[in-house]
């Protein structure tokens, strides 16, 4: 007795769903996601209760807690301040100059840099504070 076979139908795996999702999934990171600028060293900024928020300037000093200090993100030891920011002053002496220093940064330090600012010829000086 010869039975008739039935044949079952070859079903081909569609790549295109999989292809979707990975360009959906893409597009949301690329939407959802947003590159925030972070400070390599840590600062917590001292309270004012006073002042306005300007423009951060060309030339940002960041001060660390462990005497760090960063001019436009590059590391430079306390002595050599003064000429890295006469080099950046040369074009500009009214360029604003932003010090961001950590709350816990003794006064004395901030007022050494304070005056390596004014003898390199630095004139518009702001100091970053976060609202209490």
């Amino acid at each position: 007795m010869d039975f008739e076979r039935h044949k079952t139908p070859i079903k081909e795996i569609s790549l295109i769903p999989l292809i979707n999702v990975v360009f959906l999934l893409l597009i949301f990171f690329l939407v959802a996601g947003t590159v925030e600028k972070f400070d390599i060293v840590q600062v917590e900024l001292p309270e004012a209760m006073s002042g306005q928020v300007l423009d951060e300037g060309h030339i940002s000093i960041i001060l660390g807690q462990h005497d760090e200090i960063l001019i436009n993100e590059e590391l430079v030891r306390f002595v050599d301040v003064k000429a890295v920011l006469m080099e950046q002053l040369s074009l500009n002496k009214e360029r604003i100059i932003t010090v961001k220093a950590d709350s816990r940064l003794s006064a004395d330090r901030m007022i050494a840099i304070m005056d390596v600012v004014k003898e390199a010829g630095g004139r518009n000086l702001s100091l970053v504070t976060q609202t209490m």
